[in-house]
This record gives C-alpha cells, structure tokens and sequence, in this order.
C-alpha cells in the first residue's frame, strides 16, 4: 500500500510537470505561419480531400483548397461508396472559389455515375469557362461491375452516360483524358462523344461497345493514346488519328483480326493481348502495313496455339513476347527485328 502511495505522488508530479511544459509551448498554430506557397507545396503532395480536412484546423489556411494546382480525387470503389456525395460537394466548392488568375495544372475526378455527379460537372464546366485548365480527367465508375452487369445495365448506364454529356457539355469539350466502364453505347453515341470531347488526348474503354460485333470507327484530332478492353466490337478501325502514339486492345471477342490501322502517322506503340483465343492466326504483318511508325509491338497471348505471323514489314521493329504459351507460335520471316520475351 505504502509502494502504491508513493506511485501516485510520482505520477502526479509527473502530470503537474507535464502541465507546465505544455503552458510553455506557444499557443500560437506554427503550421498556418508557414508561406502560402510552402503549404501548397505541402497540400499537394496528398489527396484533395485530405488537404481540404487539413485546411479546416485553421483560418489562415481555409482559403488554400482554393489556390491549389493540382486537383486530384481519386478514392477506391469501396470509399467512393460512401463519399460520391462528398467528392461532388468539394469538387464544386473548391473550382467555385477559385480566383481566375490560377492555372490548374492537373484536375482528376473519380465518381460514381449518378444524379449526385451532375454538381461535378457543373463546376467543371464553369472552370472551363473562366479558368485556365491545363489537364483535365473524368474517371466514371458504374454502381454495378462488369461481372454483375446485364445487357440492360451495360444500355442503362451507357444511357446515363449520354444524358450527363448532353446535361455537361461544356465540362466535356474540355476534357483531355475520359476513362468509362461497362456501357453499350447506340451506333452515333462513341462518334458524339469524340466529337464533344475536342480536347481529349486519352480515352479508355473498359468493357464498353456499340453493340454485338459492332464496328467502331475512330476520328479525332487530338487523340494520343486509345486503350480498349473487353468489350464485344468485331473491329476498331483507326480512320483518322493524327497524333496517335499508343494504342493497346486487350481481350477482344472475335475471330477476325480486331483492328484496322487508318491514318496514324505518329503510332509508334501498339499492345495486343489476349487470354481467350486459340488456334488462330493473327497476321500482323497485314495490321502493321499501314503503319510504318509501329517501332514497339507488345504481344500477350496465355492461349495454347496461337500462330503470330509477321513478314516482310520493310521497317524495323522491336518485339515484347509477354507470356505466350508453349503452344503457341512467332513466325517470322524477312525482318530487321529484336525479340524479347518475358515468361
């Protein structure tokens, strides 16, 4: 009992002596006496949203989220859940008090596709037009993903879609990268929304077509990178792409060859795979014929006897063989090539 006495006097020394450091710490909040611009260099080396909770601690700081760069809100599936309301509400504030003068560098927005997205594309739109926007992103989620996807959730969405381009059109004609899931577009719809999005640099497709066997035929002025997978399009045909540079097609339906090189003078990287075909031949010296550029091939096949054939391509090429089967065979003929391969 004594020992335990004598315990508590100590530990309440110990408090009392602890009280008396803290009174002689400032008061005074050290991190809002920083310069703005080293707080913004700060802010944005985090999340968006995690910057707006740290501007909330002080008022010198409130007006920062304002003043920031570099826009990114880009939450897990799972967060975006529960916070798609959240990530509409900031989005608009902060693009609402932004002073024009203020380039951003870098906007990306990740939401869920829904009324609640609408606000986001308002205050996009209104930035668009009073502000300078260096880049700008849309990343759209669907509230079902593909594997729990209907044929009439793949039309619903797709029609969702189209409705929210038609209400924020102006957010669009902005936009230099647009990634979209799960939607079965109408014929005109895909060609609507590259003729909307004049700015656009990178579309990507994840498990979205234009019908069974569609045919997809691709013009934009702009467009530097394409990636499509999934989906059930017989052929993409490349038209008119004049600043093209990347383009990678994973896990297309049919046996045909997938896709029609047109007009891309500027196509230097082209990635191809595929887990699910075998026993076909894709001639990609038939492809790559259009396509003088092409110094980068990326293959991917996992299926058992797929023959590859390239011949007689009178340009140089660099071949990337990525886990093609024993089965499977890369004929060539005729060729200044190199082979890597990576099982």
């Amino acid at each position: 009992m004594k020992f335990n006495r004598g315990r508590r006097r100590r530990d309440s020394k110990k408090a009392a002596g602890n009280d008396d450091m803290l009174g002689k710490l400032p008061n005074d909040d050290m991190l809002s006496k920083l310069p703005n611009d080293v707080l913004l260099n700060i802010l944005e080396r985090v999340g968006t949203l995690d910057a707006v909770k740290t501007c909330i601690l002080s008022k010198q700081m409130q007006k920062l989220p304002g003043m920031l760069s570099q826009i990114v809100i880009d939450l897990s599936p799972r967060d975006l859940v529960r916070m798609n309301g959240v990530v509409a509400n900031v989005t608009a504030n902060i693009l609402s008090k932004r002073s024009p003068q203020i380039t951003v560098r870098k906007l990306k927005v990740k939401f869920f596709l829904s009324p609640r997205g609408l606000p986001i594309g308002k205050a996009v739109a209104l930035a668009m037009a009073t502000q300078k926007l260096d880049a700008a992103e849309f990343e759209i989620l669907t509230l079902r993903d593909s594997f729990n996807c209907t044929g009439e959730h793949f039309l619903l969405f797709a029609k969702q879609f189209n409705d929210f381009l038609k209400d924020c059109p102006d957010a669009f004609a902005g936009l230099t990268r647009l990634q979209l899931q799960n939607m079965r577009f109408g014929e005109s719809d895909i060609p609507n929304i590259l003729s909307t999005c004049k700015r656009l640099q990178s579309l990507s497709f994840f498990e979205c077509d234009a019908g069974v066997r569609s045919v997809l035929h691709v013009q934009h002025a702009q467009l530097v990178e394409l990636v499509i997978t999934y989906g059930e399009f017989k052929t993409v045909v490349l038209d008119f792409l004049p600043k093209l540079q990347q383009m990678t097609y994973n896990n297309w339906p049919c046996d045909e060859n997938p896709l029609v090189l047109g007009t891309v003078p500027q196509l230097w990287k082209l990635s191809l795979a595929n887990a699910n075909i075998s026993g076909k031949t894709l001639n990609l010296s038939k492809l790559l014929a259009n396509a003088p550029t092409v110094s980068h091939l990326y293959l991917e096949f996992r299926s058992e006897k797929v023959l590859t054939l390239i011949t007689s391509i009178p340009f140089s090429l660099i071949v990337y063989v990525m886990h093609i089967s024993d089965g499977s065979n890369l004929v060539t003929h005729n060729l200044m090539m190199q082979t890597h391969y990576h099982f």
